[in-house]
């Protein structure tokens, strides 16, 4: 089957982040605050390295780009990618505090309902379309929230704002293109760096001297944020969005499968119900799309 590699590489990246709950429950003690400001400022050392060692060409070519651009197309260009970079800040400080001090099943529950919430403001801000069984499936969406809503205001609170703030940049970026995908993450990163450091203070305080959370940092920052970033854009440049978005629920399952193996969460008879909820509504929304996978596999 062609573009078997291109399967492989953004299975193993939703595997990849799958795992992301075991390191950052190894580094529970730590302010989120200080987990984020460390795994950015390691990522940006290294993306950095990446695109100088191995995108200058391209840079030159996207900034020759940038400059035939109108003045009104390159303002846009520099707000979407720096609002970017703000929401990427916001969403990983909000799930870091998720997995570590509210619990993991929000934390995955939160990625199970983004691609539905992406749709939806993609519906209400690009005008793009739904079809009646993805606006059923949204319905659904909605009732299980309330019923989890019903049994934790708090819990469904948290899972929205990670979940929301991931789909605004997933919209941010949908109208951000034309540019080497890696080459605007590194601009994200560490102008999310920027802002880390402007409110350092806040977020860490006091440096940590432990020789484990620098190796655990440094582990977040390459394992599970640059190697499964360029697996998903090698897949990207073969595999379709639906293809990706199919995949991408290989990461909150394998998250929830965790939270019950290894972290012993429990769940009550309604919560389940209302996951349950979710399940079929996501098979609804991407009904279409799961059967135009199956053809690709057999």
């Amino acid at each position: 089957m062609r573009s078997n590699k291109h399967y492989a590489a953004a299975i193993s990246a939703f595997v990849i982040w799958g795992f992301f709950s075991i390191p950052l429950r190894a580094l529970k003690d730590y302010a989120a605050g200080e987990i984020l400001y460390f795994r950015i400022l390691v990522s940006s050392i290294v993306l950095l390295v990446i695109v100088l060692s191995f995108k200058r060409a391209k840079w030159r070519a996207d900034w020759s780009y940038f400059m035939t651009l109108s003045n009104r197309h390159r303002r846009e260009i520099i707000v979407l990618t720096l609002a970017g970079g703000a929401l990427l800040s916001v969403n990983w400080l909000i799930f870091i505090y998720t997995i570590n001090h509210i619990n993991i099943r929000t934390a995955s529950f939160s990625y199970l309902i983004c691609p539905v919430l992406t749709a939806v403001f993609a519906y209400l801000l690009l005008r793009e379309k739904l079809s009646r069984i993805q606006w059923v499936s949204v319905g659904l969406c909605a009732m299980s929230c309330l019923l989890i809503g019903l049994q934790s205001l708090v819990e469904l609170s948290y899972s929205m704002f990670v979940a929301v703030s991931y789909a605004l940049y997933l919209i941010s970026q949908r109208r951000n293109q034309g540019f080497d995908r890696m080459i605007i993450l590194c601009i994200q990163v560490i102008f999310s760096l920027l802002i880390l450091t402007a409110f350092l203070t806040q977020l860490v305080s006091e440096i940590p001297g432990s020789e484990r959370f620098y190796i655990l940092i440094f582990l977040i920052a390459v394992v599970f944020t640059v190697i499964p970033l360029f697996l998903n854009l090698y897949a990207l440049n073969k595999l379709s969005s639906a293809t990706i978005g199919i995949l991408l629920y290989l990461n909150p399952l394998l998250n929830f499968t965790i939270a019950f193996l290894v972290f012993h969460e429990a769940i009550n008879a309604v919560q389940l119900f209302g996951y349950s909820v979710i399940v079929i509504a996501l098979v609804l929304f991407n009904y279409q799309n799961f059967g135009k996978l199956m053809k690709k596999f057999t």
